[in-house]
């Protein structure tokens, strides 16, 4: 009875993110009036990147056309990545971050005050862009605030672990958008009117929390009935390398975990929450079978679900090419409960640095 009750549930649920992901794919935005590369002007910061920006400055020489403006930020940096910067025979402009400032957060309101576009782009220097990506943000019709789709990938059975949460998420940010509004947004690639940035801009409010602006950018947006896209076609994404390690996988998640705290968005924590109630009911049922010795009704209870996940995420993982990692799921069925846990009792006890600090 409880596993039918459970898969009653989480049917619905699937429903719901299924039907999400289909409204969301068929948004289209009314405005007439498309953005001009020639108006955006794109700010990168960087700390201790020197590995990274190699390969983010060979996607940048491999694009087919760029925005008339590209800064990078140095966030003191012990590295060589700054000098790195200054070696190139471009035309990319570098700002040294003041002494008395540090962090991605004051890097972009530095980098800010001299730009002339009435765009703003935040790129992370260990991402790489696909070969026509700036030409494809002339594609899209003027908004205030576009959340645009990062990629996580790696190689792997860990890796894919770690690249499917991440999917899983953005997933259901996708599919909400479609039926309520987005509730997280990456920094890694970020689009947003100047203008509305300076007029709205909290920063006061969060700025002792050393990572990015993303979700409080979009709280602010959105707090200020701002024009809000959700874009999830591959033509405007970028890519990032999943973790290297499980302490770095988990410290990442905390940190954005203890931001979405700190936004205090009723949508997202709701959310959580149930995420958290299906893991965990999950497990009891499982338990449940466990003890009553039900092997039969244990077996299909766990192919019912994996099935439903698989058939509910597919348009998403299709949409944004990692079918690879789509396979996975059946692995997570076991994993997540585990990595729930993990969670939460680390997270009163745990703070994760970001960037050394």
């Amino acid at each position: 009875m409880f596993e039918t009750v459970y898969i009653s549930i989480y049917f619905l649920l699937g429903l719901f993110v299924r039907i999400g992901l289909k409204k969301q794919f068929k948004k289209i935005n009314k405005s007439n009036e498309l953005i001009c590369l020639e108006d955006i002007t794109v700010i990168i910061p960087f700390r201790n990147e020197v590995k990274n920006l190699p390969k983010f400055i060979r996607s940048l020489n491999q694009q087919s056309k760029c925005p008339a403006t590209l800064l990078f930020v140095n966030d003191h940096s012990t590295d060589r990545g700054g000098e790195l910067i200054k070696a190139l025979k471009h035309d990319f402009l570098l700002l040294e971050l003041p002494e008395n400032s540090n962090g991605k957060k004051e890097a972009i309101r530095f980098a800010v005050k001299s730009v002339k576009t009435n765009y703003v782009l935040t790129l992370d220097a260990d991402i790489e862009l696909n070969d026509d990506y700036f030409y494809s943000l002339e594609k899209l019709s003027k908004s205030d605030f576009f959340v645009l789709p990062v990629v996580m990938k790696g190689a792997g059975i860990t890796k894919r672990f770690y690249e499917l949460d991440y999917a899983l998420s953005n997933a259901m940010n996708v599919s909400v958008s479609g039926l309520i509004r987005p509730f997280i947004a990456s920094g890694a690639n970020l689009l947003f009117n100047k203008t509305k940035f300076l007029q709205f801009d909290s920063y006061q409010d969060h700025k002792m929390i050393a990572s990015g602006d993303d979700v409080f950018l979009l709280n602010d947006f959105r707090k200020n009935n701002c024009s809000i896209e959700v874009v999830s076609d591959l033509c405007f994404s970028v890519s990032t390398d999943a973790p290297n390690t499980f302490h770095e996988f988990i410290s990442q998640r905390l940190r954005w975990i203890g931001k979405g705290k700190k936004v205090g968005d009723r949508l997202s924590n709701g959310l959580a929450f149930v995420a958290a109630f299906i893991h965990v009911l999950f497990v009891l049922v499982l338990i449940f079978q466990i003890e009553q010795q039900r092997w039969f009704e244990f077996f299909v209870f766990v192919v019912l679900k994996i099935a439903l996940e698989l058939i509910v995420y597919y348009p998403y993982f299709k949409k944004i090419n990692r079918i690879k990692t789509w396979f996975v799921l059946p692995l997570s069925t076991i994993v997540y409960p585990i990595y729930i846990l993990v969670l939460l009792v680390l997270l009163p006890l745990y703070r994760p640095k970001w960037k050394n600090r």
